[in-house]
């Protein structure tokens, strides 16, 4: 009996294929996952509209942080697994069908990202160019071809309202701030943001946010570095001291207790230091949802402040396991307002990810307002051979590490419920797509737009020089660069 199951086993997964959309961490951590099972016969195909694999890892993390990327270094194991083959610059809807994917593979699995920004819901917001959202402001200095032509008039600001309280906000405070030498020099930061900076004249940043500071979603290394800058002469002004006093007489959590002394610690650092110490500031606010803003009446691509409808917060205190207490804050609005002069405002809350086009017709659900794929532990619900993974399935939450985790546990469901098949796989999709003459970046065309970038950023002192333009990419792919 015990012989039996096992023969089960494995003839289940002699011609299992999975189709994987999406070259960010999830995807490949996920394929990674798969690829441990020594079936020689596995097959497992990424498929990524870019020809530029990685994500947000090349395009979301700060460029003084190069640590966060070396999961890269991870990821390239699977160019040394022939059973893995990625699939970059191919468009799943436009170069290929999805329903393609589900007649070729035996499991397809949703890993793509957010390609929407969430809205501050005041009018005029999509219209003005003062107003740039995260998204755009971070892929602008990050090499993002989509955003190479962004140019934000950093050399006619002096305020910047960052509204959300992230380490994606915490990341654009640091980058608008820090000196430039210090921080920004030898990374992998664009030529164009590098001389934006330069010219800017950007003095003060405030970090917004809707809720209180329990809520704040930054981590607290994140915020400690930006705290840090001190140091450089970047000082924190401080916070809304009043609305929490509160705070110091409760028993909190690790974090929270952590996150409190710091911002105790840095303000009694800011107390001493004199006035002239410094030419840049920094402050946090809380309890404020933006309502409109007004237009500078000198120049009408700037505004000339934001104005917000203040809030009130009542903290409660519930007894949870073990006879440990958690807090749980009511927020309401007041009838108060309030407003903050500024040049500039960056909406920082966050991103939703979109269907495919294909996604009502094969019976794929999708919850437009929370812009997830509704799912069991990555199990697409009422799909057995579909899965998710990452912000598609769990919301503009997470890092690194937590893809790290939900990946694994997402390649042993799929194991279990991986089925044999006769589906052809690779072999069909490549001959569709060369019928089409879609010019699909591989790996070898991948490694060589990382050694192009590599080479240039030598010759510049940085650690690599991103090409912005997804047309000298594909150029560059055919190039001998040896």
């Amino acid at each position: 009996m015990f012989i039996a199951r096992r023969f089960f086993s494995v003839s289940r997964l002699l011609s299992s294929k999975v189709a994987v959309i999406g070259a960010g961490p999830s995807g490949f951590y996920t394929s990674l996952n798969l690829l441990r099972d020594k079936d020689p016969d596995l097959q497992v195909d990424m498929f990524e509209k870019n020809p530029c694999p990685f994500g947000l890892v090349r395009y979301g993390v700060a460029p003084d942080h190069p640590e966060v990327k070396n999961c890269q270094d991870r990821f390239q194991d699977t160019r040394e697994d022939a059973r893995f083959q990625y699939f970059g610059n191919v468009s799943i809807g436009s170069d290929l069908k999805l329903k393609e994917l589900y007649d070729n593979y035996d499991a397809v699995v949703y890993a793509y990202g957010s390609s929407l920004e969430n809205k501050l819901g005041i009018p005029g917001e999509e219209d003005h160019p003062a107003i740039i959202n995260s998204r755009a402001f971070v892929g602008w200095y990050n090499g993002d071809p989509e955003y190479k032509d962004l140019d934000p008039p950093l050399d006619k600001v002096k305020s910047v309202v960052i509204i959300g309280n992230g380490n994606v906000a915490i990341d654009l405070a640091r980058v608008l701030l820090a000196p430039i030498n210090d921080h920004w020099k030898g990374t992998d930061i664009t030529d164009h943001a590098l001389a934006m900076l330069n010219l800017s004249t950007v003095n003060k940043v405030t970090i917004v946010a809707r809720r209180g500071f329990l809520e704040s979603k930054f981590t607290n290394k994140e915020f400690k570095e930006l705290l840090e800058l001190y140091k450089e002469g970047v000082h924190f002004g401080g916070w809304p001291e009043q609305k929490f006093a509160t705070l110091n007489d409760m028993t909190l959590g690790r974090v929270d207790k952590r996150r409190l002394s710091l911002v105790n610690k840095y303000i009694g650092i800011a107390s001493q230091q004199n006035e002239d110490s410094g030419s840049k500031e920094w402050f946090l606010d809380y309890l404020k949802s933006p309502i409109g803003f007004k237009v500078d009446p000198e120049n009408s691509e700037l505004l000339r402040e934001i104005i917000f409808r203040e809030s009130s917060i009542t903290i409660e205190k519930i007894e949870g396991q073990d006879h440990k207490y958690k807090y749980k804050s009511k927020i309401e609005p007041t009838n108060e307002f309030s407003s903050i002069e500024c040049q500039l405002v960056i909406p920082s809350i966050g991103y939703k990810c979109k269907p495919l086009a294909e996604f009502k017709e094969l019976g794929i659900p999708f919850d437009d307002k929370r812009g997830v794929i509704p799912n069991v532990d990555g199990q697409v619900q009422g799909k057995e051979d579909s899965y998710c993974v990452g912000w598609i399935a769990n919301g503009s939450r997470g890092n690194i590490n937590s893809a790290v985790m939900t990946s694994a546990l997402l390649a042993d469901i799929i194991q279990e419920g991986l089925k044999s098949s006769n589906k052809e796989g690779r072999s069909v999709i490549e001959s569709l797509l060369t019928e089409r003459k879609v010019q699909v970046v591989n790996w070898e065309d991948w490694m060589k737009i990382e050694q192009y970038e590599r080479t240039l950023g030598e010759q510049k002192g940085k650690i690599m020089d991103k090409v912005t333009d997804y047309n000298r990419m594909l150029e560059i792919c055919k190039e001998n660069l040896s």
